[in-house]
Order: C-alpha cells, then sequence, then structure tokens
C-alpha cells in the first residue's frame, strides 16, 4: 500500500480571483494572516509540500489582473515588465531577446520548462532569494509596489535591503532601463548558476556582471552582483566603485577575487558551507572577467 508524500488537509483553500489591484489588498485586509496573495506559486507549493509554511485558508489569486502581465517598452527606452509574467513568456519574447538578453539567459536556467509556464517574474523576487534576482541587479531594476491606493517605485537594491514586503502591498511593476551604445564602448555582460547537477536545481550559487570598458580599455562602468541558495542577493557596490576608470588587469582581477570572497554574504545550509559559496561566487565573478581581459588586449593581457 502506497504511502501519500504529504496529507493533503481535509478542507482545500478558498480561492479568491480579484481583477483589480484595490480589490486583491482589499481582500487581504479582510482575511489577514490565514490568506495569502498568490501568482504562479510555483514557489509556495514547495513549501507547502515540505511543511515550511501551512497551507493557508484563503488563496488570492492575482492571474486575472491584467494590468499585472503586461510587457512594454516607453519612449525613454524604459522596459516594464508586469510582475505575473511567466517566465516562459518572457523568454519568448522578441523585445526582450533583443534588449534584454541577460534576463532571457537568466530565465532560462530556472527550473523545468513546465515550471517556467507557471512561475511568474514578481514571485521569484518576492522570495528575496530568486535566481533572477542577481541579473535585474546589476540591470539597475526598479521595483513597483501598491497598498491599494498609491503606487510607490524605489530601486531593487534598496527593496532588498530594507524590511521584508508588507503583506497587505502588491507589486505592480518591475522596470528595467535599456541602454545605447555609441560604438565607442564594449558592454559584456554574464549570468552563471552553480547547483548540485546541471539543470532543474536550486542554486548554490548564482551570480550576474556588466562591465562597460572604453576604447583605452578602462572600466567605464561595472555592476556585479551574487546570490544563492538562502542568501538575499546583492550588488558589490564598494568594490564596483573602486574599479571605475582602472584598465582590466591581473592585479585589478586579484583585488576583485579578494573583494567578492569578503564581500559575499553567503548563508550555508546542508548542501554547502559559507566559505564554499564565498570561493565560488569570486571563482565565477573572476573567470567571466578574465576572459573579458583575455579578448581586450590590454598591454599585460595574456594572449591565449
Amino acid at each position: 500500500m502506497s504511502v501519500p508524500l504529504y496529507q493533503l488537509p481535509e478542507q482545500q483553500p478558498l480561492v479568491w480571483q480579484p481583477t483589480s489591484v484595490e480589490e486583491a489588498v482589499h481582500l487581504k485586509h479582510q482575511w489577514g494572516d490565514d490568506a495569502v496573495l498568490v501568482s504562479g506559486g510555483t514557489w509556495l507549493r514547495t513549501r507547502w509540500e515540505n511543511g515550511v509554511s501551512p497551507l493557508p485558508q484563503h488563496l488570492i489569486s492575482l492571474e486575472r489582473i491584467q494590468a499585472l502581465s503586461g510587457l512594454a517598452i516607453d519612449a525613454g527606452g524604459l522596459i516594464h515588465i508586469g510582475p505575473l509574467l511567466h517566465l516562459a513568456d518572457l523568454m519568448d519574447n522578441e523585445l526582450m531577446r533583443a534588449r534584454c538578453r541577460l534576463l532571457v539567459q537568466a530565465c532560462a536556467e530556472i527550473a523545468a520548462p513546465s515550471v517556467r509556464n507557471l512561475a511568474s517574474i514578481g514571485g521569484n523576487v518576492v522570495t528575496r532569494t530568486g535566481d533572477l534576482i542577481p541579473a535585474l541587479l546589476v540591470l539597475d531594476a526598479l521595483v513597483i509596489c501598491s497598498d491599494g491606493h498609491t503606487e510607490q517605485g524605489v530601486s531593487l537594491q534598496k527593496w532588498l535591503e530594507g524590511p521584508v514586503q508588507s503583506s497587505f502591498e502588491v507589486m505592480t511593476g518591475i522596470t528595467v532601463p535599456t541602454i545605447e551604445h555609441t560604438g565607442e564602448e564594449h558592454t559584456f555582460e554574464f549570468y552563471l548558476k552553480v547547483g548540485r547537477r546541471e539543470t532543474f536545481t536550486p542554486s548554490v550559487v548564482t551570480v550576474a556582471g556588466r562591465l562597460r570598458l572604453a576604447p583605452d580599455r578602462t572600466i567605464q562602468g561595472i555592476a556585479i552582483a551574487a546570490g544563492g541558495g538562502s542568501a538575499v542577493p546583492a550588488r558589490f557596490n564598494e568594490l564596483e566603485a573602486i574599479t571605475i576608470g582602472q584598465p582590466l588587469s591581473k592585479q585589478l582581477l586579484q583585488s576583485l577575487h579578494k573583494g567578492i570572497s569578503e564581500g559575499f554574504n553567503a548563508v550555508a545550509d546542508d548542501y554547502a558551507g559559507v566559505a564554499y559559496r564565498k570561493q565560488t561566487a569570486a571563482n565565477l565573478i573572476v573567470s567571466e572577467c578574465y576572459k573579458i581581459w583575455r579578448r581586450g588586449g590590454g598591454a599585460d593581457a595574456p594572449k591565449s
């Protein structure tokens, strides 16, 4: 006789389907801690099945709020991403493929296709540990939240550094700026994820980076971020600041490695310790910078 992996409750949650953010927030206030706002629900489901979080009495589905699923670019080149947009839909969008390849690449590294067809961009961010976050950080993403009456935008970096989002707020948008290239500079981007196996696995370490080099191969702009596991992803702001104006060199790469190893706030779990995660994050980022250095042909760049 088979035994179920988990015991389903006798009474399943009631599912509410508001058609506006205002209605969703009202329902959340009405049911309080007995209700959870949900979109794709892929992350929440794993928590319920593993006993990490109790199954709530009420599920407030945001899927019928059409305004939260859009994708557009404004006259200023700002990409507006609806938080309910599914990962698979973002990956298939020609605009994102042309204007935001880094985020498309990050989506492709998450879970299996069946999960990407359900999981939402906003849901990945709301977890505060999602694998999309390092890529969004280096792209200087902005998150917009509403309390049902007013919306407020804040940089993703500040949002992560602040208190956990109120359960009575709804994320209504994520914006990512596009950058026009003049031809006098070269921009390089990378996204890497390390897990316990090649695919369909939670991340141990996830890193992303964006470097902009001038014709003389000095660094005009740099953004690097790391996360993975239970760590809240973060940018290395101080490290970025001291590299601006410097040429890529062996000495700079060594400094980056040391700074990342020391600055990454990794979190240990049953699969990997803090030291391993720090070392891996530093190795991944510096390896990508080394490839850029090697292609750049600087004075002390390696020839092979």
